[in-house]
């Protein structure tokens, strides 16, 4: 009896601390997360100018086909050939281009003066003083 006494003297010091607000506006909290979901889950749900006669066997059969597919592209290795590392010979060397040059640039005889960071010079007649 002393135990039922305890439990209902503990009970009712919890019923205090807890507010009635409180757990309705955790429930309306709920309610609206619970709209949320349903709404999204209608939006992924949306069929977009898919018909609804869709055979599911022609559906599998092309599936089937397409793996099909990729599996004469997967070669010895297990690895799809778009996946594998090129294998084709130096192109450098089949277009047969001149190297690039070496060395310093010819000079040009009229290039204009340049300032101290490398930059033509502005001329004199256009600076304001």
């Amino acid at each position: 009896m002393s135990a039922l006494k305890s439990a209902n003297k503990e009970l009712k010091g919890m019923m205090k601390t807890v507010k009635i607000q409180d757990i309705d506006n955790l429930q309306d909290e709920m309610m609206d997360l619970m709209d949320v979901s349903h709404e999204i889950q209608e939006t992924l749900g949306r069929s977009y100018n898919v018909p609804d006669d869709i055979d599911e066997e022609e559906l599998m059969g092309e599936l089937d086909a397409l793996e099909t597919d990729m599996g004469m592209e997967t070669e010895a290795d297990g690895m799809p050939s778009y996946l594998q590392p090129d294998r084709e010979p130096d192109l450098d060397s089949e277009l047969n281009l001149p190297s690039a040059p070496t060395g310093q640039p010819a000079s040009r005889t009229n290039a204009p003066a340049a300032d101290e960071l490398g930059l033509p010079a502005v001329p004199r007649a256009s600076i304001r003083g």
